[in-house]
């Protein structure tokens, strides 16, 4: 089958997995996590995982509020943030993936949870078409977190934006390709044309996905759409 579109999770796909991100079953890995340990308080964003765990969070947006909220107390600054940010490597793979789906005529687009940041990097410096992030934040004149913005973009809500751009492609949901790696994908998996688990290690995640890579390196994905590397 020929797919139009292939769409990427950012947090360890399009960008290398955070180090410092502990193995959790239930909770994905992301820049989240770089952040709260660049500020020193990775205890406190544990606390915060393990109450959203405890399902002490109605939803993902109400764990990002209050994890936004701390970091607003702790005087996240802007050049920090981008600090952060900007570290964060790009996958082995990526320049070269995304720029061989183009030439194939092949949409290409990245969702996470993480920070629109991030995704507008991958938008930038990769050239991917389309791009959505959860997080944006806004730092006052001293450079200071002031408010921020949340979208519903993660976990069982990354659906809805996978439909959109199916719809405002004119293509079908099966004729989508999804690259993930954690269990926030898990539910794309689940409506797609194609699913690919990409450098997972978490059992439940490989076992959902019609294609599992295991080398890191985003040119692997590449046969299975159809097109050589």
């Amino acid at each position: 089958m020929q797919y139009k579109i292939v769409i990427f999770d950012i947090d360890g796909v399009i960008f290398e997995k955070p180090e410092i991100a502990r193995r959790e079953d239930n909770v994905a890995a992301s820049s989240w996590d770089s952040l709260f340990e660049r500020l020193d308080i990775y205890d406190l964003h544990e606390r915060l995982k393990e109450l959203y765990m405890r399902k002490g969070f109605r939803s993902y947006n109400e764990w990002t509020e209050a994890a936004c909220c701390v970091l607003k107390a702790k005087g996240l600054d802007q050049k920090t943030f981008e600090e952060v940010i900007n570290s964060r490597k790009f996958m082995a793979g990526a320049v070269e993936t995304v720029s061989t789906l183009s030439r194939n005529d092949i949409v290409t687009s990245a969702v996470s949870g993480s920070f629109g940041a991030l995704a507008r990097r991958a938008k930038i410096e990769l050239g991917i078409d389309d791009t959505l992030a959860h997080c944006d934040f806004k730092f006052d004149e001293n450079g200071i977190l002031k408010d921020w913005k949340l979208l519903a973009t993660d976990y069982k809500d990354k659906v809805k934006f996978v439909k959109y751009l199916a719809q405002l492609n004119k293509v079908g949901m099966k004729e989508c390709a999804y690259v993930g790696d954690d269990v926030n994908d898990m539910a794309v998996f689940e409506r797609v044309g194609l699913a690919i688990a990409f450098n997972s290690y978490k059992e439940k995640v490989r076992a959902a996905a019609d294609v599992v890579i295991e080398k890191k390196d985003l040119r692997e994905i590449l046969p299975h759409l159809g097109i050589k590397k």
